[in-house]
């Protein structure tokens, strides 16, 4: 859902674009990522803020590879 943050449990495919081109990156353990657009339901990838930029990450490899935070987790 958007706006939700997640912390990155264990390495977990993300796609950016870099110089035009769409490639694969992996989002380290402990990363934060937040859902910028897309429901985090079936297969279908989602759009994420991370690093400081957006990328497509699969809504399986959140549910699976990272955890939801919410904002009193986030800053403790």
């Amino acid at each position: 859902m958007v706006s939700q943050r997640f912390r990155i449990k264990t390495p977990t495919l993300a796609i950016v674009e870099v110089n035009g081109q769409k490639t694969t990156m992996y989002v380290q353990t402990g990363e934060i990522i937040t859902v910028v657009n897309g429901p985090l339901d079936g297969l279908r990838l989602v759009d994420v803020e991370w690093n400081g930029g957006e990328a497509m990450m699969f809504t399986i490899d959140l549910r699976e590879r990272a955890e939801l935070i919410n904002e009193t987790s986030a800053t403790g």
